[in-house]
């Protein structure tokens, strides 16, 4: 074999190598983006669940749009890897939700808490969250004060759900006149934010509470006083009926000799 013969071998055998190594890293490259492609769709999932299933008492403004401009960069990376229609529509209508909540002017209305599934339910999504905002928060994607600020109100909410659980099942038990009930469900909302009674929000809602159970101990009370002078009241008119009948019943019989 000759020395060109060998040397031409070897330019083959290094191209081949060369051909393999760059069909490796272009597969590796595809697998790359397949895999980053799939982590952006299901961060868009989970944001628009966190859109959609968290009650509006749980999400304020700021925080909704915060989301709603996090669902609108995940699409725009999205694009950049795999341009497409459906993804651009997707997109676009985020974009115009996010634009009209933004301008909108009406308060949302606050979603009653009814169940306790719903209340395990909504305390694993604020979890979630939590670690959404640590991922977030790492990307750079929120800055630290909105981190905090949104953590420090994910701590307020794990009790405020139980809370607001426990106010539903007093309103509904005072509209069933169960008002016993209704008291001591106020009460247990209140017990359930004990642990944050210092924080102004939770205080809030502990007096909102109170102030519940408060009113509707003192509508039983002065109701009871009104049923014992009702109570009074007839026991005097069963005794003035007893007299008159007495009276009526009575016959005086006068003697000849008056």
């Amino acid at each position: 074999m000759t020395t060109i013969t060998i040397i031409v071998l070897l330019v083959l055998f290094g191209g081949f190598i060369g051909f393999i190594i760059m069909l490796q890293m272009k597969e590796q490259a595809r697998l790359e983006k397949l895999r980053k492609a799939s982590l952006l769709n299901n961060q868009s999932r989970q944001v628009r669940r966190y859109l959609d299933d968290f009650p509006p008492q749980y999400q304020p403004k700021d925080l909704r749009l915060w989301l709603f401009s996090n669902l609108v960069s995940i699409f725009d990376e999205l694009i950049s890897l795999q341009p497409d229609d459906q993804l651009k529509r997707r997109r676009s209508n985020a974009a115009k939700e996010m634009q009209e909540f933004r301008d909108s002017k009406q308060k949302r209305k606050a979603r009653a808490v009814n169940d306790e599934l719903q209340v395990m339910e909504l305390k694993r999504l604020f979890d979630s969250f939590d670690n959404f905002l640590n991922t977030a928060k790492e990307q750079k994607k929120i800055d630290s004060d909105s981190a905090f600020k949104y953590k420090s109100l994910l701590s307020f909410f794990r009790y405020k759900v139980s809370s607001d659980h426990k106010g539903y099942l007093a309103r509904q038990a005072f509209l069933m006149n169960k008002f016993e009930d209704a008291i001591d469900l106020y009460k247990q909302a209140v017990q359930e934010l004990e642990p944050i009674k210092d924080v102004p929000e939770a205080d809030e809602a502990r007096k909102k509470f109170q102030g519940y159970a408060d009113e509707i101990e003192e509508d039983l009370k002065l109701q009871e006083q009104e049923d014992a002078l009702m109570g009074d009241e007839d026991g005097e008119e069963d005794m003035d009926d007893e007299w008159n009948k007495f009276m009526g019943d009575s016959d005086f019989e006068k003697k000849k000799y008056f």
